[in-house]
């Protein structure tokens, strides 16, 4: 799912400014849900079961905060053999969540995602993802109906059993 077409360009500059950063592999963002709201489109179909793990381990992480008195987490890192993946919350319903390399300079991308991060509005955002209102009875044509469902009854219906 590309970034075009889903948000505003004006709400989520930031994000193609993520997906041209050299050291950042794939970037998704994700609502409070874990599911995919954009992604760098650079990742395969895994991307939404990718998207709700990762919204799992950062619940962990944020109640681990918590619990620990350590305050409030800003990043959640996660290392392996290959790469980093770093999830960083924006507000408190959406998570970006970047893939970088094993050699990738972590503090530069940290300092850099945090800079991004403290620059969105949340609310501005919601907003963006939320769309123009329409009532879609009104964009509906029912000559476009009708001409579709009879033939899709020509075609057999729902032939599944």
């Amino acid at each position: 799912m590309p970034l075009s077409g889903l948000l505003s360009e004006v709400a989520v500059s930031w994000f193609h400014d993520i997906t041209r950063n050299p050291h950042i592999d794939v970037a998704l963002l994700v609502n409070s849900a874990g599911k995919l709201v954009a992604t760098s489109n650079r990742i395969g179909s895994e991307a939404q079961r990718v998207a709700s793990m990762i919204k799992a381990a950062e619940v962990l992480a944020r109640g681990l905060s918590v619990e620990l008195g350590r305050g409030e987490m800003h990043t959640l890192q996660l290392s392996t053999q290959r790469a980093h993946i770093l999830v960083t919350p924006i507000g408190k319903a959406h998570y970006l969540i970047v893939l970088t390399s094993k050699d990738a300079p972590l503090e530069l991308i940290f300092v850099y995602m945090q800079r991004l991060v403290d620059q969105i509005d949340e609310d501005h955002l919601a907003e963006a993802l939320r769309g123009p209102a329409s009532d879609s009875l009104a964009d509906l044509d029912v000559n476009e109906l009708i001409e579709a469902v009879t033939e899709w009854l020509h075609n057999g219906g729902d032939t599944r059993k």
